[in-house]
């Protein structure tokens, strides 16, 4: 399945953007550096890494990023390992093969692709961050995530581990675990994988209705970035859609938002943008929720 077709980017004047390889457990990512045309050599910008959500590219976030670079950051767009241009992780096809003296043999491998796996995505999402913290003219210290849909839940899970993200803006966010029939068909699932009663890596199985790819249901068993929410200390803005229809906001970025308003010294904003569905956040929606986060940034960067 292709990538859901978004308007088009028109590039603001004085932004350029370069493609650039991120690095994640030897995963080749495809991703995207903007920045102003013109910086001071001595110049330190604030930065910002965007994630895309389930069936997204690099090019989900493109208009963003390409936003918050003219209005003076440095940005990172990838696609997570697996999804279009990015490399893959691979699996043996049959026995371990015998190794020679120097780790090496010659075997099968297949190659997986568009695997939703929550944790790779986290740990990819932290390498875009190693990837941007290098990034000449980025201040360390002011480095934002950005995330949309799936991508939402998983910048939750980083930010609340990794004192680099010093703010964070996400969007009709996936937030909630599994729950019910599917939670314990993901449970299941975790158990058999470990016991290899169950695919080690699933490919074509278990398909998520109207979505593409397959989802690693023995890891999302365990992915729970509500759970991570009150870990939050960082300036948060959260956004929905007001007629959202994947994700239920009261589960997902409203019980989140509500969490976070407990939470002592928090700095939380919850807006909901009526008459947009969940796609409707890159269409109708993509004005109110593009500025609300550029504002952020100025504001928290």
């Amino acid at each position: 399945m292709a990538e859901k077709v978004y308007p088009p980017l028109v590039m603001p004047d004085g932004v350029g953007r370069q493609q650039v390889t991120v690095w994640s457990n030897g995963i080749a990512l495809d991703a995207d550096v903007y920045r102003p045309t013109t910086v001071d050599p001595d110049a330190a910008l604030p930065a910002v890494v965007l994630c895309h959500g389930w069936g997204g590219s690099k090019l989900t976030a493109e208009r963003y990023a390409a936003l918050f670079a003219a209005a003076g950051m440095i940005t990172l767009t990838f696609t997570q390992s697996s999804w279009f241009g990015s490399g893959s992780p691979l699996q043996l096809v049959g026995d371990v093969p015998d190794l020679d003296d120097g780790n090496e043999a010659l075997t099968r491998v297949r190659f997986i692709r568009e695997l939703v796996d929550p944790f790779a995505w986290t740990v990819n999402l932290r390498s875009a961050l190693d990837y941007i913290e290098g990034e000449p003219n980025v201040d360390p210290a002011r480095i934002g995530l950005w995330a949309t849909s799936f991508g939402g839940g998983v910048a939750v899970h980083l930010a609340a581990d990794d004192d680099r993200v010093k703010a964070l803006a996400v969007q009709v966010a996936a937030i909630a675990p599994l729950s019910g029939p599917v939670a314990d068909f993901a449970r299941k699932r975790a158990i058999d994988t470990a016991r290899g009663d169950a695919p080690a890596i699933p490919q074509g199985v278990d398909p998520w209705p109207n979505m593409a790819g397959t989802p690693f249901m023995a890891t999302l068993a365990h992915f729970d970035p509500l759970a991570q929410v009150e870990r939050l200390r960082i300036p948060t803005l959260i956004i929905d859609a007001g007629d959202e229809d994947l994700f239920p906001i009261a589960d997902n970025g409203g019980r989140a938002a509500k969490v976070l308003e407990t939470v002592p010294g928090s700095v939380v904003d919850y807006q909901v943008i009526p008459g947009i569905d969940h796609y409707g956040i890159y269409f109708d929606g993509y004005e109110p929720g593009s500025r609300a986060a550029l504002a952020w940034w100025g504001r928290y960067l």
